[in-house]
């Protein structure tokens, strides 16, 4: 066979286009496989932002406000045409690809003119919902229909649905009219505001990827850099009940502004910080997992997050005891719906590597006291005998009988013997 066969040159043209190894993409299509699990959580419901859910019918409605919101910036700064805007959006548009799925087939004018009305959308959003001085319109229906503003502040946090963040960076500075105005700081706000819990862990600015990415580093606290020791059983403690009977108590981790802190302490506790659940808590964490599990990364804490609240949840009975521990506020109101949101988060998940487990030290505590039988005795001896009033009058009642008895029979042998 020819060198210049048109099946080598072909197969050598198709080897050459191959995009390189080290992608910079890091706004990434939902696998199939998180998906079906649930596709709604990962679909927009009002808004579309980025290509992927683009020219969308569903999705149409929220074009027109992006329009009117580039308008009345350009009327607030005395601005008449969008030039300039225009040329900083294609100046950006090469390196604002990278961050998206190589099958993006935006042609330049309309990627570029997503940029720019996805992109000052968000801004002024976020600029609106700090209250930023002369940017609220009074007559803005995103914040006079309440049903608007939640389900596009959902939709801002789909993986999907991303725009890079040295975009927004660049829009912002570009529209800022705010001396010393903090633009990550306005957004960072914005991220702890939709999800309640979440801390103020920082890394360098320019790093974020893009809003989503910023939500997911300011939940956590960095992990230790010690590699755990290996263990097949890693991944499984018992559910809250269990660890209740064994003696385990659960407690509402206070001082801590990190949802993922947990903590097992030497006296037998688990502390674990608040998590407020409501109708879009679910959403949140599918999308935290899928960004998580397409990333290359060696520490899922996400992931284990989710594998550490399954175990412990596998009843409403589990859910109670946690609710009651001041652990989770139920803003569903059944804890029927807690326990199934935490049993079906983890389908088709890759769990992290044993070795860079997240709650390694929680789950090796907890292990260690069930397997004292003391600990175990003595839980059950608490709950069987002193779990009521009534409960421990009769166990005290028991003993005072049994030394009655005994001290009787005692006195009975030495009489006997006296006689003697």
């Amino acid at each position: 066979m020819s060198r210049r066969d048109p099946l080598i040159v072909q197969i050598d043209e198709k080897l050459g286009d191959l995009p390189s190894n080290h992608s910079t993409c890091s706004i990434f299509k939902v696998p199939s496989r998180l998906r079906h699990v649930n596709e709604r959580a990962f679909e927009p419901e009002i808004l579309s932002i980025g290509p992927y859910h683009r020219g969308k019918d569903k999705l149409k409605m929220m074009e027109e406000h992006k329009k009117r919101y580039l308008q009345k910036l350009l009327q607030r700064r005395g601005e008449s045409s969008v030039e300039r805007y225009v040329m900083a959006m294609i100046r950006v548009e090469g390196e604002a690809r990278k961050f998206y799925d190589q099958s993006v087939s935006l042609g330049q004018d309309e990627f570029v003119e997503m940029l720019l009305l996805d992109g000052c959308f968000i801004v002024e959003l976020i600029r609106k919902s700090n209250n930023i001085p002369v940017v609220r319109d009074q007559n803005d229906p995103v914040f006079e229909v309440s049903w608007i503003l939640s389900s596009i502040e959902t939709d801002m946090f789909l993986l999907e649905n991303q725009l890079p963040f040295f975009v927004l960076w660049e829009l912002f500075t570009m529209t800022s009219e705010v001396q010393n105005e903090d633009f990550f700081g306005t957004a960072l706000s914005f991220c702890q505001r939709i999800f309640p819990g979440s801390g103020n862990h920082r890394i360098p600015e320019n790093e974020y990827k893009h809003l989503l990415d910023i939500l997911y580093h300011i939940g956590y606290q960095t992990p230790n850099s010690r590699e755990s020791p290996e263990d097949n059983d890693r991944y499984f403690i018992g559910n809250a009940k269990e660890l209740q009977e064994a003696g385990i108590k659960f407690k509402k981790r206070e001082g801590s502004r990190r949802l993922f802190d947990v903590d097992f302490s030497e006296n037998g506790t688990i502390e674990i910080p608040c998590l407020r659940i409501y109708d879009t808590t679910e959403s949140l964490f599918r999308n935290l997992v899928a960004y998580e599990q397409c990333s290359q990364r060696k520490h899922l804490y996400v992931t284990d997050y989710i594998r550490l609240m399954d175990c412990l949840i596998n009843s409403q009975e589990d859910v109670q005891i946690l609710r009651h521990s001041g652990i989770i506020e139920n803003g569903l109101g059944d804890d029927g719906m807690v326990c199934s949101l935490f049993n079906t988060l983890g389908i088709n998940v890759i769990l992290s590597h044993s070795r860079y487990f997240y709650y390694h030290k929680v789950f090796d505590g907890a292990k260690e006291h069930c397997n004292r039988k003391r600990n175990v005795w003595m839980a059950k001896l608490k709950h069987d005998y002193f779990n009521s009033p009534w409960a421990l009058l009769s166990f005290l009642a028991a003993v005072a009988l049994l030394l009655f008895t005994l001290v009787q029979t005692v006195f009975t042998v030495l009489s006997y013997f006296q006689k003697d």
